[in-house]
């Protein structure tokens, strides 16, 4: 289940020498997705630096399946990923989509919130255990 998706444009400047999306295009998008979401549901720049807290990335991985081309306009979407049984943990999957509907690939990520002046790991923020995508995610196991 998706609750939140946005629409980008392959540039120029995301292919590569085979005219097609270079890899950490795909890492790019994703993750502006996932701002995109977080800013949606309340946790924008202003929040973040109010807060002193930041989202920390664990560990990402792509699997691709059709190519992506310069000009190719690709819906990218942000969902739940399984529950990791720890309160200070999230995964999210953001599935890439072609303008025909086409998976283009599919990029997962494990991440946490950091509290930016203690340089450590939180619990998940209160504001984000009540949005969809991690409701029942950061429970302990």
């Amino acid at each position: 289940m998706s609750t939140y998706q946005t629409r980008i444009e392959v540039r120029w400047s995301d292919c590569d020498a085979n005219n097609h999306m270079r890899h950490s295009a795909y890492a790019d998008m994703a993750a502006h997705a996932r701002v995109g979401y977080l800013t949606h549901i309340g946790i924008g720049p202003e929040w973040l630096d109010q807060h002193q807290i930041g989202p920390v990335l664990f560990k990402e991985s792509t699997e691709y399946f059709r190519e992506a081309h310069m000009n190719d306009v690709l819906t990218i979407t942000v969902e739940a990923g399984e529950a990791t049984g720890s309160e200070k943990t999230v995964t999210l999957v953001n599935n890439i989509y072609k303008s025909d509907g086409e998976l283009a690939a599919r990029v997962s990520v494990l991440f946490a919130w950091m509290d930016t002046r203690a340089r450590k790991v939180i619990v998940v923020p209160e504001v984000a255990r009540q949005a969809d995508l991690f409701r029942n995610q950061a429970e302990p196991a």
